[in-house]
């Protein structure tokens, strides 16, 4: 209903003078209906006539008198859902309900919203502690069947070997082959152990050092989740008008056989972090974040390196804006890992490049194209140099698949083809690898076809490394070499091979995934950590009190067709 003029009623409430409650009440109307009566009958339902609206007023509030009203705290509102004063235990449930599913027809039904991702994220490491199970010392003389029962992890295993289990630090009295930031990560959480009831002071016994490892593994565990919840975080930022591509990251078989085998997720997270800065145009944010990650694990290095392919293309070198932004993002990165590194490289040198010097001398090793090769007897001589040449000339093939591309592709799909480039040509491929690469083919490649070929020859060489690893026999017979094993590894290349292929294609098709719509744009606010959690609601200025709400069918003119303006509600969340 329209809005009275509040003075006509003012003026025609002081020339009545009531005598009486009912005097005034029937004068009031009697204004209100006068004023009223001059709104054209096409205008909007919600506004007053335009005389009436002072320039740069709202249209939705009017001016009163009266005190404060009382604020709710919005962790009361939330809680309430604005229905009832008092606060229960059901309405909790209700609102983390209304979160999860939605009502049609009377029913409630999946609501493919981000909240999910996040209930994946804990099912799945619900699912990866109860993996562990087989593998847990329970005492000094135990020695469980790690390669049997697939829960290998070297968490566990280099807490022995590296000295850690009686207090060594990672570069200082424990040899550590990897680089600074996983050294840090892994010392951390000993250290909380010890608040935890860990004594790895030397000489304790056996038994002592198996409890401190349970508890080291605890603490570590825990860690990791995190960086999985921060992962699935920034995903939905990458892309957030798919969540389903979030719950496919947080319970893909990938993570539910690899995330616990060694400290990987760390760089993952970081990497992922980076990207979605890049994305939101928050190049400083961005190179700090991919700068860490190299400094947790080499590989987020060929996504800054194959990024400035982007800022050379022909239209971009017009004005040099993207040369700027990437070496804003380089530039930062670099300070980064040198913040990180420089303290272990003054003190430590030795075991600061212990990593580098461990891989520049590593031959051909499990899970490698270079690996089965030799398994099968027809090695090449010098698998080193024939790696890195080989790598060269992809990333060579990489740069002009972008350069010719007739639209610019996202840092996404460029991230995914270096990252697996890399995977595919080098010496190694541990089974944590995987993890490398599932939050990015996740959003480049949402088909359900090309999700479930990178999945299952993933986990069939899972399956076949840790029997290989356990000294089954994979031979069938043919000859002395485990040709199922060796067959495992051709098989995750093909599939490796497929998905590039079809990225490829996509971006020489001028298709970019995520489309530059779905992509969070500059300082496009980021989804919340968990969608049911309670916002912060705008309080209203003292002085105003808000219009009725009313439906997008009530407010719109009776000019605008019905039709113009779809309805959402049920695909928003999609």
């Amino acid at each position: 209903m329209a809005e009275p003029d509040s003075t006509a009623v003012r003026s025609s409430v002081r020339a009545s003078a009531p005598s009486s409650p009912d005097e005034s009440v029937s004068a009031s109307a009697s204004a209100a209906t006068t004023a009223t009566a001059s709104v054209p009958a096409d205008a909007c339902l919600t506004t007053a006539p335009v005389a009436s609206i002072p320039a740069g007023a709202s249209s939705t509030t009017a001016p009163v008198e009266g005190p404060k009203p009382a604020s709710t705290p919005p962790i009361t509102a939330w809680l309430a859902g604005g229905r009832h004063s008092a606060v229960g235990g059901w309405q909790v449930l209700s609102r983390l309900a209304d979160s999860l599913t939605r009502r049609v027809d009377g029913h409630r039904v999946v609501r493919p919203g981000p909240a999910w991702a996040y209930v994946a994220a804990i099912i799945s490491w619900i699912v990866l502690w109860l993996r562990q199970v087989p593998c847990r010392y329970s005492d000094a003389s135990s020695n469980p069947d790690r390669f049997g029962w697939m829960c290998y992890s070297d968490i566990t295993a280099l807490y022995f070997t590296r000295g850690q289990s009686t207090g060594a630090v990672p570069y200082i009295g424990a040899s550590w082959e990897y680089p600074v930031l996983t050294g840090y990560f892994a010392g951390i959480a000993n250290w909380l152990g010890r608040l935890f009831g860990a004594h790895t002071d030397p000489g304790v016994s056996g038994q002592q050092m198996v409890d401190n490892m349970n508890i080291y593994f605890a603490v570590t565990a825990v860690a990791l989740f995190a960086c999985l919840i921060w992962l699935i975080h920034s995903t939905l930022r990458i892309i957030p008008d798919h969540p389903l591509v979030a719950v496919f990251v947080a319970a893909a078989p990938a993570m539910w056989s690899s995330a616990l085998i060694n400290w990987d997720l760390l760089a993952v997270a970081l990497a992922a972090a980076g990207l979605a800065a890049w994305q939101e145009q928050r190049f400083v944010r961005s190179g700090i974040w991919l700068g860490l990650g190299v400094a947790a694990k080499l590989y987020p290095i060929v996504i800054i390196g194959a990024l400035i392919v982007l800022a050379l293309r022909p239209e971009a070198l017009r004005d040099l804006k993207k040369l700027k932004q990437w070496a804003t993002m380089a530039l930062a990165a670099a300070i980064s890992w040198i913040l990180v590194n420089l303290p272990v490289m003054v003190t430590q040198w030795d075991g600061w490049a212990m990593f580098y010097t461990f891989n520049s001398d590593r031959g051909a090793d499990f899970g490698s194209f270079w690996y089965s090769l030799v398994l099968a007897g027809t090695g090449p001589a010098h698998p080193i140099m024939w790696s890195r040449v080989i790598m060269i000339l992809c990333f060579l093939g990489l740069a002009v698949v972008i350069w010719i591309a007739p639209k610019s592709p996202s840092a996404i799909q460029i991230a995914y083809l270096a990252v697996a480039i890399m995977t595919a040509c080098n010496l190694v491929y541990s089974p944590q690898y995987v993890l490398w690469l599932l939050p990015l083919i996740a959003v480049v490649r949402r088909k359900a076809l090309d999700l479930s070929i990178f999945s299952l020859s993933e986990l069939v060489y899972y399956v076949f490394i840790w029997l290989y690893l356990r000294g089954e026999d994979l031979s069938l017979g043919l000859s002395d070499a485990p040709w199922l094993y060796i067959w495992s590894i051709w098989l995750r290349l093909i599939a490796t091979a497929w998905v590039m292929a079809r990225v490829v294609r996509d971006i020489l098709r001028g298709r970019v995934e995520p489309p530059p719509t779905e992509a969070s744009p500059a300082r496009r606010a980021e989804p919340d950590a968990v969608a049911f959690l309670p916002q912060a609601r705008h309080a209203q200025p003292a002085h105003t009190v808000a219009a009725p709400s009313r439906s997008w069918e009530m407010t719109r003119p009776a000019s605008t067709p019905a039709s113009s303006e779809p309805d959402t509600g049920a695909t928003r969340d999609l």
